[in-house]
């Protein structure tokens, strides 16, 4: 059996016995290259027909927010609805499909896009990013805290609670120290003081283990 439907070509093979399932194709594909997918034992031709029917009707129906998942399922979807998603590419999951002109609907994705939104927000209010101001101290000799489990004594960027306008925070992790200790500020003092003279930000250190830094106000 062929049949046409919201724009996607059905191939349906019957069963062989009123047990067998049937088989089928949607735009010649199926998640599985060279092989069709299969139906419910014992369902008819037509069944199986009404079946893809109501599966294309639920993807249309969900429309542009709905259309992910990887390349292998996105013969479901209308043709020229998706397109392959650049960040997917070389993924260890594999590639993921996208609306065509509309954002990515893969959490990956929309977590990626929260954090650039966040630091375009944090920029255009003058406030440091964590990646710029940690490579600034590092380019200017302050040792970083490992980030590979060797606990080793330096200091770490953070974003702060509170949004954009909140800024980021300097601590610093004593040698072998798994969380910052007001008792070890390390170079905190001298971070503050090289933040400060490059006049950029504003500076909020009062000992501790922790530097406050913001955009500066008016």
């Amino acid at each position: 059996m062929h049949a046409t439907y919201k724009g996607r070509t059905i191939e349906i093979l019957a069963p062989v016995n009123p047990y067998g399932a049937p088989a089928f194709t949607v735009n010649d594909a199926s998640p599985r290259p060279g092989e069709r997918m299969l139906g419910e034992y014992g369902q008819t031709a037509r069944e199986c027909l009404a079946m893809v029917q109501k599966i294309i009707d639920q993807r249309d129906e969900d429309g542009v927010k709905g259309i992910r998942g990887t390349v292998d399922y996105a013969f479901w979807y209308a043709p020229g609805a998706w397109e392959e998603c650049p960040n997917g590419a070389g993924s260890a999951y594999g590639s993921h499909i996208k609306p065509v002109d509309a954002p990515c609907n893969e959490d990956t994705c929309k977590a990626r896009a929260a954090r650039e939104a966040a630091r375009k927000a944090r920029r255009a209010q003058g406030n440091p990013t964590v990646p710029a101001l940690s490579g600034q101290l590092a380019r200017a000799g302050f040792e970083r805290t490992g980030d590979d489990g060797r606990l080793t004594a330096g200091f770490r960027v953070m974003k702060n609670e509170g949004g954009p306008s909140a800024g980021v925070r300097v601590v610093w992790y004593g040698e072998g120290a798994r969380m910052p200790m007001d008792r070890e500020p390390g170079r905190l003092a001298e971070i503050a003081e090289f933040i400060r003279g490059k006049g950029k930000y504003a500076v909020r250190y009062e000992g501790g283990a922790r530097v406050e830094v913001t955009a500066k106000t008016a």
